[in-house]
């Protein structure tokens, strides 16, 4: 069911996705890529999702290492493997030696030993352990630096600040009987819960975030740091295994879908308009409003006229000082009524929610959400109201907004600490943690989701996002690649399908044109136009449950009319077989034209492919 796609195709870049590598030492397994350890195991149990060792400049930029003299020695019972790094940019350049060592027992280390060829400003350099999301709830004993020992859990509700500090050892069971101990040496270490950016784990760093920075490693000056895995197994767990082809069964009716919307900067207004007869539908088009860069009435009219040529309802994202309610609010309403437009929404963005800052802080001055959400009803505007972040969940899960508005919104980003094609499709098993954390804040509130990208839009945590001229994979990148080709349709349908089981009211994931957009720059239909109208057709529709026995597969099915319609997409590298009986229809698989792309007759789904499936009622096995 796939066809042949190229790697241009599946990735919009040329650029080759890293050499990985599975070390094996009896029954601990880590896979060696980029110089760094993912997936860790023992046997067969992931323990530790990944150890990497970076260096983040004074930007939070992320220095691509050059890695030479590579040598990886493997026997029956250990593994070696060693190499020098050379992290080089225009702020400094920095050399490390890497020794990974690990063994059959079940011990697992990685040393380095650093040196600064300049004086290096940096805001991180050195040893950071990540564990998988999935161990939230479970048990976890902290070491401290003075040798105290701490007993907790991983946070189940994502934290918003650092749930632990001072940290030289963490232990945590990541199955019944496997004891996973990680000590680390070199400086403090601490952790966040890194779900906040949808990165699937928890983070542990070195080099407290109550240390100035960026700081100095003046030239010459040596940096030496260790980490030890120590695997104790009780008992080995019986793992089942993996289905050899995917089968997905329908269940009942259950909910709905939500609405979709587009996300609009003005301006991309001239390109929007241009490419209006290709975008397909949506059901609103939330366009940023901004006194202070000359939005005006002109703007929301234009807007207005966009939503209109799709069959859709303006909404405007007011950005506002924050510092007088009353003034601000009825400057917003008077440009609406002199536009003479009819919004669906106006969504309440407080300018200083594009930087980051501390929980539960108004800066002096300003005044909480809650009063300009007040103030906006007190002109008697008939739109609902929305307040929320046009940042990220960390940023909503920091500060979350007060008072009665209608709905609640923020967004998702897929690349800010890594931007891997494994890590950006592991994000998405971050959402419905990222949803009910939401609900616990915000209860009964509805929640407009997005806008979720892979780029990011803007960066609270620097001076801009990356630059990114080779279009190739990178962390913070406001222009990923990956948007343009089937991954970004794959990896939306993979969005679709968290937000529909999680029950958000709008789903935002694209613009009309421009980085984010449906289309390319010569208005030509990006493979998530195909998605995103198939998903605005079933705005409203009734979600039917659809189960999977295979991890690779992701599905969401609704019906429309007489119909069952699901949109089933792969979202790993790998091809897999998909079991559809006589009684399914393939419609076709998205092809990089953004077309429905027939095939009778192969029933693989190729990599990062989605197809799109009907019957004419539930209860088939697909």
């Amino acid at each position: 069911m796939s066809g042949e796609a190229t790697r241009l195709d599946l990735f919009g870049t040329d650029e080759r996705a890293a050499e990985r590598r599975m070390l094996t030492a009896g029954p601990l397994t880590a896979i060696l890529e980029d110089g760094n350890l993912r997936t860790i195991c023992f046997a067969g149990v992931e323990v530790v999702r990944a150890i990497n060792y970076l260096a983040r400049d004074a930007s939070w930029g992320t220095y691509k290492a050059e890695l030479t003299n590579l040598l990886i020695s493997e026997h029956k019972a250990a593994f070696k493997v060693t190499y020098d790094g050379l992290c080089n940019g225009a702020q400094g350049r920095f050399s490390y030696r890497m020794k990974i060592t690990g063994k059959a027992s079940g011990v697992l280390t990685l040393e380095a030993e650093g040196v600064a060829l300049t004086d290096f400003p940096t805001n991180r350099t050195g040893f950071v352990v990540l564990h998988p999301s999935e161990a939230a709830g479970g048990r976890l004993t902290i070491r401290h630096s003075d040798g105290r020992i701490e007993e907790t859990v991983f946070p189940e509700a994502i934290s918003p600040d650092q749930p632990a500090f001072d940290i030289s050892a963490l232990t945590h069971e990541p199955a019944p009987g496997i004891i996973c101990i990680v000590a680390m040496e070199g400086d403090a270490f601490e952790m966040e819960d890194q779900r906040n950016w949808t990165d699937a784990s928890f983070k542990t760093y070195v080099r407290p975030l109550s240390k100035p920075r960026p700081y100095v490693i003046t030239k010459g000056s040596k940096d030496s740091q260790r980490v030890t895995v120590s695997i104790e197994a009780k008992a080995l767990p019986t793992r089942p295994g993996m289905a050899s082809k995917a089968t997905l069964t329908l269940g009942g009716p259950i909910g709905r879908m939500p609405s979709m919307a587009l996300f609009l900067d003005p301006d991309d207004l001239p390109s929007a308009l241009a490419g209006a007869a290709q975008l397909g539908p949506a059901q609103d088009i939330i366009i940023r409003f901004d006194g202070a860069r000359g939005h005006d009435a002109h703007v929301l009219r234009e807007a207005a006229g966009l939503a209109a040529s799709i069959g859709a309802r303006p909404a405007i994202e007011a950005i506002l000082d924050a510092v007088n309610p009353e003034t601000e609010a009825k400057a917003v309403v008077n440009a609406i009524r002199a536009s003479e437009i009819e919004p669906s929404a106006v969504l309440v963005s407080p300018r200083r929610e594009f930087r980051a800052r501390p929980s539960n802080l108004v800066p002096t001055g300003e005044q909480p959400i809650s009063e300009f959400v007040d103030a906006l009803r007190a002109t008697g505007i008939r739109a609902a109201i929305g307040a929320g972040t046009p940042s990220l969940f960390t940023e909503f899960n920091r500060n979350p907004p007060t008072g009665d508005a209608d709905f609640v919104f923020f967004g998702n980003v897929a690349i800010v600490h890594a931007a891997d094609d494994l890590s950006v499709m592991e994000t998405l098993s971050v959402y419905p943690s990222v949803i009910a954390s939401a609900r616990r804040l915000c209860p009964d509130k509805a929640i407009w989701l997005g806008p979720c990208t892979i780029g990011m839009r803007h960066n609270p945590y620097g001076n801009d996002v990356s630059a990114n001229p080779a279009r190739v994979r990178t962390p913070a990148a406001g222009e990923d690649p990956r948007h343009g080709a089937l991954f970004g349709a794959a990896f939306a349908v993979g969005v679709a399908a968290q937000a529909a089981v999680a029950g958000v009211d709008h789903l935002i994931m694209a613009a009309p044109t421009g980085p984010f957009g449906l289309l390319d720059d010569h208005a030509r239909r990006r493979p998530l136009q195909a998605v995103h109208t198939e998903l605005a057709s079933a705005a409203g529709a009734p979600r039917y449950e659809v189960f999977v026995n295979h991890p690779a597969i992701t599905a969401v099915a609704y019906r429309l009319g007489e119909r069952i319609r699901i949109l089933v997409v792969n979202l790993t590298p790998d091809s897999v077989d998909v079991l559809i009986p006589p009684s399914m229809h393939l419609e076709g698989i998205v092809d990089r034209n953004a077309n429905l792309a027939r095939s009778s007759h192969n029933w693989l789904l190729g990599p990062y492919r989605s197809a799109l499936l009907q019957c004419g009622s539930p209860g088939n096995v697909i």
